[in-house]
Parts: C-alpha cells; structure tokens; sequence
C-alpha cells in the first residue's frame, strides 16, 4: 500500500515525465485577489495565466496546493470532525495547460495516472461530462474505452465551470471512485453522484476553460482552450489505502494517535459503533477536529497568518479556538493542540520545508494564543451554563444577542463557538441581535480619520489595471524623482474620463512616472502633475497589474489626456521614506541577530514620519535587547556601506541568501537589496545608495500587536538627530536644575530621590496614624448579639484618602474589638474609599463583600472582596446616613 507521502510525490513525478514545470504551491494567504480569503484550488496561483494578465516560462504545470476552506462562500469548518471528508485544509493536486493541450490529453493523463501508475481497478470509476459535451464523453469512450454506461451527463449545476460572472469558463468532467456497499446503500451510480451519497466520492475534476463569457448567453471560443484540473489529495489517498474516512488514513495517523496518547482514548474507525454509540462518536468527533485543525492552524501561521480580531486573523483564532475547545473536551489535563501541531511539522515538514523553517513561531504562536484563550474559557463556560439554567426554567430555546457577544468581546468565543455549544444543548442563538451589537460596537470604536483621499471603485481600479496591463507603468523613481511622460488614462475615479477641471479629484494613468506605488510596507509616494494648462497634486500612488495610479487633485487649469505631463515627486518626503525603509531592513535583521532566527516580518508601514515593523516574536522585548538591536543598526549606519539593488532569478536569490518574506508573491526575476555585508532581502522599495545616508535610527517605542506578534516603531535621519538633540537639553537642563553632580549618572539620583519618597511616604502614613485615636472611634460603637456571641458594629469617618492608612486604622479597630464589623469610610476630592473589615468567627453570618456592595450602592460606588475584607469606592457622600443606616439595620436587627 501506498503511503500518503509516495502518493504525492507519484503525482508530481508523473506529471514531469510528461514535459509540466512542478510549480510549488502558493501562500495560503493570496497575493492581489481580494475576491478571496484564502486560497482555495489549486488554479487560485495561475488565475493571472489564464487570463492573460501575466506570463510564465512554461505553458504546462503541476502542483500540489495548500488549501484552505474556512470563512466566507467555501466554510466547511461547522461540519469538520462530523463528516468523513470536511476540511478545513486540504491539498489540491492539480494538472494546467495554458493553451498548450486541451481535452484528449487531460483525458488521458488523468485516466493513465490513476489506472497504471496507481493501480485503481477501472471497475472501482465512474466518470460525468457535461450534458452537451459530446467531444469529452467520446474521448472517455472512444479514447480510453470507458463503457458508455460508466459515462453520466448532468447539468450547469453540476459540471460547468466559471471563474465569475465575467470571464473564463467551460465545461467539466469528473472522475468518481465507488467506496463500495459498506459506504451507502445506493447500488445505482447514477442515483448515487447525483444524490451525493458517500459511496460514490469524486476523486477528479477536469476542467475545460473553451469559452470566455461576456455575460448571461454571451459565450465566444476561446483562441486558446485551457485546462484546470483539481484531485483532491486525502479522498485519493484514502481510495487508494481502501478506507472509507480520510481521517482514517496515514495522512492524519500521526496526529491522531498523539490525541489517542495525550487522552488515554482509543480512536475508533468501525462505522457501525461510530454510528451506534453516541460517546465514541463524541470523542472520535474531537479526535478529528483537532487532526484537522492543527493542520490549517500551523500551514497559516507558517504562511504569516496571525490569529486577531479581524478578517484572516479571526478565522484562523476561530479555527484555533474551536481546536482548544475540543481538546477540553477530551481532558482537562492536558494541551493538544500544540503536541499535535509538532507531530504535524514532523509529518509534512519533507514536502513543506516552511513548516520546519517556522516551527518556533508556529508552537509558540499557538501555546501562547491557547494560555490566553483557557485564562477566560472557564469564566465563560460558566456564564453560558448559567445562561443555559435560565432558559430552561423559563422553558426558553434561545440564548440572547447579548449574551452571545458578551462571551465574544470579553471572553473571546466566536459565534461559531457559541453557537457549537448551544447546539450540543438543543438551543439556538439569536445572530440577528449578535450582530446588531457586533454593529454597535463597531460604531463605537470607530475612529474619525482626517485627511484627503480619493474614493476610487475598487472594481473600476481592477478593469483599468487589465485593460492597460499589456502596456504597464515604467517606474522611473529609483533613479530619478522628475519624469516627463504621456498621460495614458484618466478617470474620475468611477469612470474614464477626457479631462478633470480644477477642485475635481480622479486618477491618472502615465506611461512612464517616478512615483513609487504603494506596496511592501512603503507608502506611495506624493508630489505634483503639470501640463502647459493645469496642475493637479498626487496624494497617492497605487497600483493594479503594474498599472500606476496617482490620485490627484486638480488645482489649476484642465488636465487632459492628449497632455504631456511632468511628473514630480516631493522630495523631501520621498528622502526620509527611503531612509527609513532602509533601516527597516538593518532594523529586521538586527532583530533576527540579537532574538533569533524565528523572528520574521509580520506587517510594516513606512511613511516619512517613522517606521513601523510587526514581527514575530511571544514576548516583549527588554530594555537591553532594544540598546542592543539599535547598536547593531547604528553601527551599521556608521559603517557607510554601499547599498547595492540587482535584479536577478528567485532561486539565484534564494542560494545568494536573500532573505524572502513569508506570504509575499515573487515573479520569476526578483530585485534583491543587499546593505554592505549585513543585510540581504528581497525588495522592490526604494532605498539609500550608502547606510550613511541614514544618519541616526532610534526606536521609540516597542509594543505588543497580537499573540506572537511584536510591533516597534522607530525614527532616522532628521528626526532622530532633532530627538536625540531635544533630550540631551532636556536632561542637561535637568541636571543643571537638580544640582546633579557630574560624577552621577541621572538614573542613580532617580533611584534615590524614588527611595527618599518611598521612606517619607512611610513617615507621613506612620504620623497620620498615630494621630487617630483608636478609643475615640470606639465610644460609637454599637453592640449586637451575633451567631458566635457579642459582638460589635463600629463605623470610622476619617478626612484621609490613602487605602493603606485607611487600612491600617481598620485593622486596629477590628483587633481591638476581637468579634466585631468594621466600617471605614475615607474622603477624596473626587472618589471616597471604603473599607468593610469582618471578624472570621463571623463570616458564616456577616460577609464583607455583600456588606459592602449594599452599603457602595447608596453612594453611588461600588467594590468587593473576600468574606473577610472587602474595599471599594464611592464618588457620592451625601447620602451617608442613609448607608450607615441600611448596614446598621442589617446587622443590629
């Protein structure tokens, strides 16, 4: 029997014999394709290909994809562990021609592959064409000698393709393999593939791009047909080792069996107990889960996903959490979802070399996201029961809005999460009010963002970029800051235009433009557009498929598109972006020296003002590693070593050490940026010619961002020098006023002017104090008989405002009473504290933080405690009376 690894490695092999370039899969996370989350089949990569927007040196290709499919259109995580084959990671193996063959071979490499080279008994397939497409059903029939009664015609529904409303599209063809009686009762193929009954498991879809449809009913021939196919990987695999669940494979048995290990449960694979016993369906079900989950979970975070509150980030704490959770489920002693996540590594490391290049930050990232998420996970379990015990008294089905967000904002359960666990209890959940608090949240935090910028169509920005893509921007801003060009386009941000008058904003597309283009962390540049009649200001410069967008601001005249222009970037702002771009990458390798090698970039932004670098890293920097990576960069600064940019082949830059940033998409020739013998990246930014040119780095600021995610901002150039110089006043100024002696550094006269305070703090506590006379307070004292004998009620209103004395005083009172309740209530400006003392013979009977949250509530305040101690604060006075009386009637009566 095959293993999942030569299974894998047979598809790529056979397909190399047959003259394809083996293509390595993307990134999970896609590259310029918002219509996407994740990626999602194996074509997602080679969509630029097919549509004519990009060129390859190979029009032949196979590859293995890593798929996701959790958020949005494709979610399969609800169903994951319950199903044989719900994934939330998958892999793709996929066959492309661009153009080259078509229809006859894809046929025939696909029906040789599986039938000779894997040995499937041809008995075991079934295959479907689309209902009109005669030519692949005669090709299965006549070419490859499929009985026609093993050919099944279905519909648009089921076996045509679209890449989207507008685009490639065509027919499909697609293999199913027959699991056998024991998978369904269905003994009818036909029946089966169209009901969808497990028995019958498509293992291969064929796809035959021959048309390009303009619209509903508007379909022309293609001059050049392609073909996209999609096998995915676990069904082939668990076909070909003859089990019915793809968990049941080797592909999941190295995870599966450390859940088994960690749990001291037996995983089990008999249907028939799986279906008739309900408490090892559970626990087979969260096996599964955590299998599957620690695969997406370690392939995102390998690929620069990091768990967050929004977008991929929350799908992927979704995922994360959802694993947590189920690990719970099987013991409360032990963490799975990192040993698991380990064992995955170990498995798939060979073929996936990022796995193993990213293991610390994958099981850091994922222990430290776990350590926050259990910290809260009990508090909010216990809320949701208590909720559950609600509604059932009140013969209720559904948990609130409230309640659902309320264990989403502070407890950190997803929806998904909830609503999980609401089922296993037969209620629902009322998402309609989730999510009018999730929108009222949202409001709430918005913040106001001020500033000038153009609304452009996104749509409309993605239509120019291929509609002008055959002829795209030359960027001119590496060497020169003026350019003198034609004006290609212009828009009014929604539609293309002839012309924009002063006051009116909208795009400009030039032929050539020294404006850098958003994109790597480094913001567009802005400067100015002139023509004989009209000036406009750049606020912006994006792109789209190389295409240049400036967004302008017409101040002057009427700029139009039979203008020559020259193109002008502010250069002042330009050189301190570059600068500070530069010390990124001194910056990010000093990081990796001085951390180590996991450390990698999670996110950045450069702009004039600073640099802001995200990287991976589980705990904060100290302040020792700070001096030392500004050291390492301002050594390098001094060193004024050239900074050279060679353009050059991506594995040529790979073996040269160029340093590749994890999620980035690389072309075939790639520009390496290299900083004297220090630094070397792959980079398509601007940058200084010599380190020199830096003057000074200083970091600001270092803070955390998420789990495993760090975030330092810095300064150069001219505002460093400005900030050095303003604090060195400062202190000189400092010193000078202080008396400081010379010899003295400013941090020790600190520490001792800090120990000086510390010890008059004490003195001025010790005489306020002293200056209370116990006895007085004591003469208003009442007594009451309590549970445990006499006992007495004292109540001290004191004019100080400090806790410790405040506490001191109430522990002197209490011990001089021996059984007693000691009410102490202080005096601030604002917030008044109170502090409720009970003997411990009492607390049977007399509580402090029950007494004191009656006696806070007349005051408008609040606070708790132990049973024993409890304090709090109240903002109002006035009502004093009132709460003395409410706590004496209480304990006298």
């Amino acid at each position: 029997m095959m293993t999942s690894s030569e299974i894998r490695n047979s598809f790529v092999d056979y397909f190399k014999k047959q003259g394809h370039t083996h293509v390595p899969s993307s990134s999970l996370i896609p590259e310029n394709d918002p219509t996407i989350m994740f990626a999602n089949a194996g074509m997602n990569q080679f969509k630029n290909l097919f549509l004519g927007l990009e060129k390859a040196d190979y029009n032949k290709a196979v590859s293995v994809q890593k798929c996701v499919r959790a958020g949005g259109k494709h979610n399969d995580l609800d169903n994951v562990g319950f199903t044989a084959r719900h994934h939330t990671f998958f892999e793709m193996l996929g066959n492309f021609s661009f153009g080259d063959y078509f229809k006859k071979d894809a046929i025939h490499y696909a029906w040789d592959y599986l039938t000779n080279d894997l040995k499937i008994p041809k008995e075991k397939l079934y295959v479907t064409v689309f209902e009109t497409d005669d030519e692949a059903a005669d090709i299965w029939h006549k070419q490859e000698g499929i009985p026609r009664d093993r050919i099944f015609r279905f519909g648009e529904k089921d076996n045509f393709w679209r890449m989207g409303d507008v685009g490639p599209c065509g027919p499909c063809s697609e293999i199913f393999y027959d699991h056998g009686a024991k998978a369904g009762k269905e003994t009818d193929p036909y029946k089966g593939i169209l009901a969808g009954e497990d028995r019958f498991v498509e293992i291969w879809n064929l796809v035959f791009m021959q048309f390009y449809e303009d619209g509903p009913g508007k379909r022309s021939a293609l001059p050049k047909p392609s073909v996209d196919t999609g096998s995915g990987f676990e069904r082939l695999v668990a076909a070909l080792q003859g089990k019915y669940a793809n968990y049941d494979t080797d592909n999941f048995a190295p995870m599966i069996s450390k859940a088994s290990e960690l749990s001291g449960l037996s995983y089990e694979t008999d249907p028939e107990i799986l279906r008739t016993n309900a408490q090892v369906r559970d626990r087979v079900a969260a096996m599964r889960v955590l299998a599957d989950h620690c695969r997406s979970v370690s392939f995102l975070l390998a690929d620069g996903a990091l768990p967050s509150n929004e977008g991929r980030g929350y799908v992927l704490r979704r995922i994360m959490r959802r694993a947590i959770r189920y690990g719970r489920k099987l013991s409360t002693q032990h963490s799975f979802l990192p040993v698991m996540s380990e064992a995955l590594i170990n498995h798939m490391g060979g073929f996936y070399p990022e796995l193993k290049a990213r293991q610390n930050h994958i099981l850091s990232t994922i222990k430290d996201e776990e350590s926050r998420f259990l910290q809260t996970l009990d508090n909010g379990t216990a809320i949701f029961h208590d909720e559950i015990q609600k509604l059932k008294k009140q013969n209720q089905k559904t948990i609130s809005g409230e309640t659902a967000f309320k264990l989403y904002d502070t407890y950190g359960f997803p929806l998904d999460l909830t609503a999980l666990m609401a089922a296993e209890e037969g209620l629902q959940i009322d998402e309609t009010a989730f999510e009018q608090q999730m929108n009222l949240a949202k409001e709430k935090a918005k913040a106001s963002w001020k500033g000038k910028a153009l609304q452009a169509d996104e749509k409309h920005i993605i239509e120019l970029g291929q509609k002008y893509s055959k002829s795209p921007t030359q960027f001119t801003g590496y060497n020169d800051l003026t350019t003198s060009s034609s004006i290609v386009s212009i828009s009014n941000g929604k539609n293309e235009v002839s012309s924009l008058r002063a006051g009116e904003t909208g795009l400009v597309i030039l032929q050539k433009s020294p404006f850098y283009a958003e994109g790597g962390g480094q913001v567009g540049d802005h400067g100015s557009i002139k023509t004989e009649n009209a000036e406009a200001v750049v606020h912006n410069c994006t792109k789209n498929a190389d295409v240049y967008f400036h967004h302008v601001e017409v101040i002057s005249g009427e700029l139009k598109g039979v203008d020559t222009a020259e193109a002008s970037v502010e250069t002042a702002d330009r050189r301190q972006t570059t600068s500070n771009h530069s010390a990124t990458h001194l910056m990010h390798t000093a990081l990796r020296k001085v951390l180590g090698d996991h450390v990698t970039q999670a996110g950045s932004l450069v702009d004039s003002s600073k640099t802001r670098f995200d990287f991976t890293h589980n705990k904060p920097l100290s302040p020792d590693e700070i001096s030392r990576i500004e050291s390492l960069v301002n050594d390098e600064i001094g060193k004024a070593s050239p900074v050279k940019a060679e353009v050059m082949g991506h594995k040529e830059a790979i073996s040269k050490g160029a340093m590749a940033l994890f999620g980035e998409k690389y072309g075939d020739q790639v520009r390496v940026l290299t900083m004297g013998n220090f630094s070397c990246e792959l980079c398509g930014g601007t940058h200084v010619n010599n380190t020199a040119e830096i003057r000074a780095f200083k970091i600001l600021s270092e803070s955390g961002v998420s789990a495993g995610v760090r975030r330092i901002e810095a300064i150069t150039g001219n505002a460093a020098i400005s900030y050095f110089m303003k604090n060195t006043e400062e202190l000189l100024n400092a010193r000078h006023s202080s008396g400081i002696q010379p010899e003295k550094t400013m941090s020790q006269w600190v520490e001792e002017k800090k120990d000086e305070i510390k010890d008059l703090q004490k003195q001025i506590k010790k005489i306020q104090s002293n200056q209370i006379n116990i006895d007085d307070l004591l003469k208003s004292s009442k007594d009451f008989q309590s549970s445990s004998g006499p006992a007495k009620l004292v109540f001290a209103d004191l004019s100080i405002d400090d806790r410790d004395v405040l506490s001191q005083i109430s522990d002197q009172l209490k011990n001089k009473v021996q059984r007693g309740i000691v009410v102490t209530i202080g005096q601030s400006e604002s917030s008044h504290p109170v502090i409720i003392s009970v003997s411990k013979d009492l607390n049977s009977q007399f509580k402090a933080g029950e007494l004191l949250k009656d006696f806070a509530q007349v005051l408008g305040g609040k606070g708790g405690g132990r049973p024993d101690f409890a304090q709090g604060a109240v903002p109002d006075r006035s009502k004093l009376k009132d709460a003395i009386d409410l706590i004496s009637k209480k304990i006298l009566q």
